[in-house]
């Protein structure tokens, strides 16, 4: 049943990092029967009454199906249902679904859908410590096989560890009849890894972050077919969408691996995350999360070259000090962006992650020390900007801010401004440090 190769699932195993790393999610699986495996392992490994989650359109394209080979195995099914507008995953959302499932008392909840849906299921499934089932709609994210989910919290996009689904079922006739827009964000969330991974890396080499080889061995290969099989994603291809698909289970699997986001959500998450936070708090348009990601990804892409073409000498420590932004003026533009509710939150991330002067002189000294180091070892997961583009292009989605429905200031406040909503060390930092752009 599972598409994942070597990679065993269920299991748990002993890593040269010196973690144990586990892998604890059951069943992986993509083909046209995959409602039927789906009731299959739900009959040998739930209980007998399960909260079905899904939305007006996902159900359309699955419901009845999966509906049905859950009655045909025995089960209970409640059905949990939302409209057909799109919304966001929200923590108080999270608790409908949770209460809702308390109500029903549901052995399991199985979510059809994708990001916001599945991670409603996985929040409440973690809460109530019940198994969750996914059934994938669309090839449009990493998140159906991670042990995250993203809500927004008191206004603040936060990804929060939870249990992962104990398994996952696609059909790629299915994921295929979804908009092509989203296919593209799939395809462009999953090559955003290529500067993640990077910014990952280069938080371990340059401050001792926790980091760990083996969650890049999860999508190994899946790069090349996700370039190659891009073009053919908005003609629907099944093939492509399978290839695009089983990418991004892969990526969620490799998170699962490091016990973080941290191999697939770096500098170009945080845009997307700010352009979500702002569409919500101030009622501003968005677009799905992986499209705003690939254009983040590709700017990212050019730090990164930018950043690995210096040489020692183009560093003056002294001249990068005086044109810092000082934090007061960052806490001015925190209080500005989010006001009193969120910014209080952001704020607390921004204040782990702020270096005063000293500490900024020394980790610049450090840059300098490491800068062969870092031409040498960063470069393992990197892709050129423009292959990246050229990918995400050929799969129908955007990679300027101009082909965002998000209003373009605020993606160029967020190229400014995103590093400062999470304590993580981005390429959006390692940029902002070295005075560039």
């Amino acid at each position: 049943m599972s598409t994942l190769g070597w990679h065993s699932l269920g299991t748990s195993f002993d890593c040269a990092c010196g973690e144990r790393h586990a892998l604890p999610i059951k069943a992986v699986h993509q083909g046209l029967d995959a409602a039927q495996q789906l009731a299959n392992f739900a009959k040998s490994n739930c209980g007998s009454t399960c909260l079905v989650v899904a939305d007006e359109n996902t159900f359309a394209v699955a419901g009845d199906e999966v509906i049905r080979a859950l009655v045909d195995a025995g089960k209970s099914v409640d059905e949990h249902r939302y409209g057909s507008a799109i919304f966001e995953a929200t923590e108080e959302l999270g608790e409908e679904v949770k209460a809702q499932a308390i109500q029903y008392a549901s052995d399991f909840i199985v979510a059809i859908g994708s990001g916001t849906l599945c991670d409603l299921a996985k929040y409440a499934g973690d809460k109530l410590g019940k198994p969750v089932l996914l059934y994938g709609t669309a090839a449009s994210m990493n998140g159906y096989t991670s042990a995250i989910v993203a809500l927004k919290v008191r206004g603040l996009k936060r990804t929060l560890p939870c249990a992962p689904a104990v398994g996952v079922f696609c059909n790629p006739e299915h994921a295929a009849t979804a908009p092509t827009r989203m296919t593209a964000a799939g395809v462009a969330d999953f090559l955003s890894k290529c500067s993640s991974s990077t910014d990952w890396r280069a938080a371990h080499l340059l401050q001792g972050d926790y980091f760990c080889e083996r969650p890049r061995e999860f999508f190994q290969g899946t790069q090349e077919r996700v370039l190659e099989f891009s073009p053919k994603v908005p003609s629907g291809d099944p093939e492509a969408i399978y290839h695009v698909m089983e990418a991004l289970l892969l990526s969620g699997c490799s998170m699962v691996i490091a016990g973080s986001s941290s191999p697939a959500s770096g500098g170009e998450h945080l845009l997307s995350h700010y352009l979500d936070m702002k569409s919500a708090l101030y009622d501003l348009p968005n677009d799905f999360h992986g499209t705003q990601v690939g254009v983040g990804t590709v700017h990212c892409l050019g730090l990164w070259e930018n950043i690995l073409a210096l040489n020692p000498g183009d560093i003056d420590v002294d001249t990068l000090l005086a044109q810092r932004n000082s934090k007061a003026e960052v806490d001015r533009w925190i209080q500005e962006d989010w006001g009193d509710k969120v910014g209080e939150e952001v704020q607390s991330q921004w204040d782990e992650k702020y270096r005063d002067d000293a500490e900024q002189r020394a980790f610049l000294g450090k840059v300098i020390e490491m800068l062969p180091t870092l031409k040498q070892e960063l470069p393992v997961d990197l892709l050129p900007a423009a292959t990246v583009a050229k990918a995400i292009e050929a799969s129908g989605g955007p990679v300027v801010a101009e082909g965002l429905t998000a209003p373009v200031e605020e993606y160029n406040n967020a190229l400014k401004r995103a590093r400062y909503i999470r304590n993580r060390f981005t390429v959006l930092d390692f940029a902002a440090d070295l005075g560039l752009k």
